[in-house]
Formats: structure tokens, sequence, C-alpha cells
């Protein structure tokens, strides 16, 4: 089978290896569709492997990438009864322990080893066939294609995000960052209800992507962000901050945009350590928390509010073959020439 395979920074290969093999509990999955994710930039940029064998899985470098999929299960491991061979599925990618004090609290999307399918554990959804534990492998009703399944994990990152900031219909919301988890999180406060959402984005290519879906965009480098948000409150800021651009000046837009006793969340990973000016939270008394990944239940709620037509896919997704998926697919992601972009693995 095919499989993209990274050995090191920059160093990413399209491979033959062997089909793996479902053991007890697992399904074999034949991958229709693999979203290129951010961190997937960062690991191939850096070549972020592990040298010894993750606790939870075992698993280490080279890695066959890709965690957010969908396909078809192709075969089960023994004692699997909730799937059958040909249901089509989109795959949680998160695993956990079970046994550490966050997974005894139900808090297993913050396990203390916690490990992801694509990234730390065998396999990859950037592969013809990959095996997954079947309790991760969620079912998809006839209304969600397998293309949708492929978005289902971004949206639920933002779906957990936007829960976090606790939005209600009538306040002002300001997205920083207009990429693939910042358009994600304005669709999902359309989903909240909320009607007053601004975003920030400098790509003019993702601007007009964003301004077609009927939403409001600043370019942050001719505008005064902070500026705009002002004029829109009355004075007062914003009422939450969704931070998804991964920038440290975009977390000092945050802070100086809130509004006093507003909630601001981060759902950008960084790649550098960011410095912190806590004299903005404390003179505002700002809410500060940070989002990472989602519940079971909210991936499943995602598939839920896709099969009832919550989310429009067209105009951000864009489909590239396996074979262009290092050419165009994570450099067209990598220079913001593209908003998400889906290698297509199989056949969908």
């Amino acid at each position: 089978m095919r499989a993209l395979v990274l050995h090191g920074a920059d160093d990413l290969r399209l491979e033959d290896l062997e089909p793996p093999v479902p053991g007890a509990g697992e399904v074999l999955v034949r991958v229709a569709f693999n979203g290129i994710c951010g961190s997937d930039l960062s690991v191939v940029d850096k070549g972020f492997l592990a040298s010894e064998p993750h606790p939870l899985t075992g698993a280490h470098g080279p890695q066959v990438l890709g965690h957010e999929f969908s396909g078809t299960v192709e075969q089960l491991g023994t004692g699997v009864t909730q799937l059958q061979v040909g249901d089509r599925v989109a795959v949680q990618p998160n695993y956990s322990c079970g046994t550490c004090p966050r997974c005894r609290d139900g808090l297993a999307h913050l396990c203390a080893v916690i490990a992801f399918h694509g990234l730390s554990a065998h396999g990859g959804g950037l592969s013809e066939l990959t095996v997954v534990p079947a309790r991760n492998a969620h079912p998809l009703p006839e209304s969600v294609s397998l293309r949708q399944g492929a978005v289902v994990e971004p949206l639920a990152v933002a779906l957990h995000g936007v829960r976090l900031a606790e939005p209600s219909a009538d306040e002002l919301a300001l997205v920083l960052g207009g990429g693939p988890i910042g358009i994600c999180a304005a669709l999902n406060l359309r989903v909240a209800g909320v009607q007053r959402i601004l975003l920030s984005e400098p790509s003019p290519q993702r601007r007009a992507v964003l301004q077609s879906l009927g939403l409001e965009v600043l370019d942050p480098t001719s505008t005064d962000v902070r500026a705009e948000v002002l004029e829109r409150s009355d004075g007062a800021g914003a009422d939450l901050v969704l931070e998804c651009a991964g920038a440290p000046a975009a977390i000092d837009t945050a802070l100086s945009s809130v509004r006093a006793r507003g909630r601001v969340v981060l759902l950008a990973t960084y790649p550098q350590p960011v410095e912190l000016y806590t004299y903005a939270l404390m003179f505002s008394e700002a809410q500060l928390r940070c989002s990472m990944v989602y519940s079971a239940e909210e991936f499943r709620e995602v598939i839920a509010l896709m099969a009832q037509g919550s989310y429009d896919l067209d105009g951000w997704v864009q489909q590239v073959p396996m074979v262009e998926a290092v050419t165009e697919g994570f450099q067209a992601a990598s220079a913001g020439r593209a908003m998400k972009v889906l290698v297509e693995v199989g056949h969908g």
C-alpha cells in the first residue's frame, strides 16, 4: 500500500508499505480523504519524530502522517461488534490511557500520555490502509459524504474552543486568523447563533474565501484591528476572542481587544515560547483559556450537525491526488495559497 512517511525535517516520502492487520478491538480502514493540518506542517518542517517508543502506543519515527481522515471499514478485529465491513467512518485520532487522573475525571482528551494517530501512533491517514481502535471510528450518516467526513476533526477542534468561550447570540466575537481552524471557529460560532463575527486575516487569498462565505474580514497589515473592534462595540471591546493564528502578535491583539471580563480562548499552537503580558489581563479581569482538541461526544456532535447541513464546505476545501500531496498539498497549505487541502488517498 502507498503511504506518506516522515523520516526527518522536510523529508516526507511516498513509500510502499505492507498493509497492517487489525488486532482485538481494532478495525482496518481504507482511507478515502485525509486533511493536511497545521500540526502536520510543523511536524514536517521541524522533523518532530520520537526516537523512543511512545509510552501509550509504542510508536516512534519514521511516522506515517495524517490525523484528519475518513474512510471505509475494510476488516474487523476480534471482538468488534459496533461496526460492520463497509461502514463509512470519520476517525477520531486522539488516544487516551483511561487510567490517569485526567481520564478518570472524564477528561480523556487531556490524557497525561495522549497520543494521536498519524503523529505518535502506528500508522496514519495518509496511507491507503490503516488500523485504528474501533471506538475511534465514528459511522457517518448517509447524508454525510466521505469528503465531509475528513473535515470533522478540525471542526471538532473549533467546536471545543467555541464551547470554552461560552458565546451568546447577541455578543461580538473576534476570530484572529482565518486559516482552517479560524474558519471552522467562525462556522461553529454561527451554529451557536452568534450574529456579529469579525475575523482578522493577512492573506488576501484567504480573506477572499472568507468574504465569499459572508464573513466580515479585516486585514491586520493595513487596519488597526483593536480600533475596529472598539468602534463596533461602543468602546467596550469584543465579548470573546478566539486566537487561531498562532502568532505572538495575535495574542497581544486578543488581550487588547477583549472587553472587561471578556473571554479569550487560544486554539492555536505556537512554534516558539511566547511572552504573556499579564497587565492587560489584570486591568480587564479578562478570562484566558487554552483549548485542546475535543471529546468523543463533541466529535460525534460535529457529525450530527454536518448531517443537518450546519457546515458549508463550498469554496474553502480543495482536493489533491496523493501523488501530488507533497508538491501541491503541503506546499500550498504551508504558503497560505490554499485554505483546507484534502489528499485523495483512495476513491471517495
